[in-house]
């Protein structure tokens, strides 16, 4: 049978079909790759324009980028005893604890209901959908601008960016995210639109909406999104913004340029470092500057992309029980002056205030 039986989650539903947890999987996998062009080389170029330095403008865009691949929490035997991370991201679509904990404050923040844009066909309204540049997502925003904190500052840039590439999706397995009544596809988040809404250069059809916001540029939704970003980042660096029309068209130019050359997005990156001098996104550097793998010698790093590679996958099948312990990796020496740890306190403060901002809803 095509059949995975989850009878080691007791809190999970009992079977879960394996084609839609690989179909789900690999498509997650292609959306992160996707999402790398704006959530960190774009990112890193709003920075700089907005005034911030090189290592600033580093530490913003590798934070919101990390978001997406961040897939399980891990264990990390420290010198001050045991620290546990969280997930900003996961593919167990079936497991109910990732919708408000991970896609909501994440990737799916809860927007405005009387947004023009998101008028349906079925005239209904949903209290969770995205919407982009939302009075919530603002609050968000502001609310780690003004910690100061460059790391919160990404990732809250992360999730105020989903709320263009992510509108009118909400983040629970919902019939209101839902494309085709026919498809074998969770209706949870986009799922069911596949990559269309994060592809920088895709016009796709969303036919649950309105005429004529049926027909949707991702260009010109990234394009709204890079906008605010970098008033908001301008206005954080007390810098007037006025020039943003010319920064947005230095942006657009750049992308339009990317993708005449190429209509994959890893060339495209190549593009964005050669134009711009951007350092090239390593997903593992922080976490190798930060902690050993607990299964090979302190300097092979091959084992952490190995584990991180599967860890959302043993974390929602095996971990969960007695029967396979979960790892527990071992800190290096700068392990609280690392970038990973203040990134991962920065993500559990963000978790909570988004939380705390749409606690009316969760209830």
């Amino acid at each position: 049978m095509n059949y995975l039986h989850i009878w080691i989650m007791p809190d999970t539903k009992p079977l879960v079909k394996t084609r839609d947890v690989l179909c789900f999987y690999l498509r997650f996998e292609r959306i992160t790759r996707l999402n790398l062009e704006f959530h960190y080389y774009i990112l890193f170029i709003i920075c700089r324009e907005a005034g911030f330095d090189e290592n600033q403008s580093r530490i913003i865009s590798y934070s919101s980028q990390l978001v997406d691949n961040t897939l399980a929490g891990v264990r990390i035997d420290t010198e001050k005893g045991l620290y546990k991370s969280i997930p900003t991201q996961n593919y167990g679509f079936w497991d109910d604890y990732f919708p408000a904990n991970v896609y909501l404050p994440f990737h799916f923040f809860p927007g405005d209901m009387d947004y023009e844009k998101a008028k349906r066909v079925d005239g209904r309204k949903n209290p969770f959908n995205t919407t982009p540049g939302s009075s919530n997502a603002k609050k968000l925003l502001v609310s780690a601008l003004k910690t100061r904190n460059l790391y919160r500052v990404g990732i809250a840039l992360h999730t105020f960016a989903d709320t263009w590439a992510h509108q009118n999706f909400t983040a629970f397995d919902d019939p209101w995210n839902r494309l085709d009544e026919g498809s074998m596809i969770p209706s949870i988040g986009h799922a069911q639109a596949l990559t269309n809404p994060d592809r920088i250069n895709r016009r796709w059809r969303d036919p649950r909406l309105m005429e004529p916001f049926a027909e949707v540029d991702n260009f010109e939704r990234y394009l709204l999104a890079a906008r605010q970003i970098y008033k908001y980042l301008a206005t954080y660096n007390k810098k007037p913004f006025d020039d943003y029309e010319v920064v947005v068209e230095k942006i657009k130019w750049l992308c339009e340029d990317a993708i005449k050359s190429s209509s994959e997005v890893k060339p495209r990156l190549y593009h964005y470092i050669i134009e711009e001098d951007i350092p090239e996104y390593n997903k593992y550097e922080w976490q190798h500057e930060a902690i050993f793998n607990h299964e090979v010698e302190p300097d092979d790093q091959d084992g952490l992309v190995g584990y991180d590679k599967i860890s959302w996958f043993k974390d929602a099948f095996l971990y969960r029980t007695t029967l396979w312990p979960k790892p527990v990796f071992r800190a290096r020496e700068n392990f609280y002056e690392s970038h990973y740890y203040y990134w991962n306190e920065a993500a559990k403060e963000h978790l909570e205030t988004a939380k705390s901002i749409v606690s009316h809803l969760l209830k």
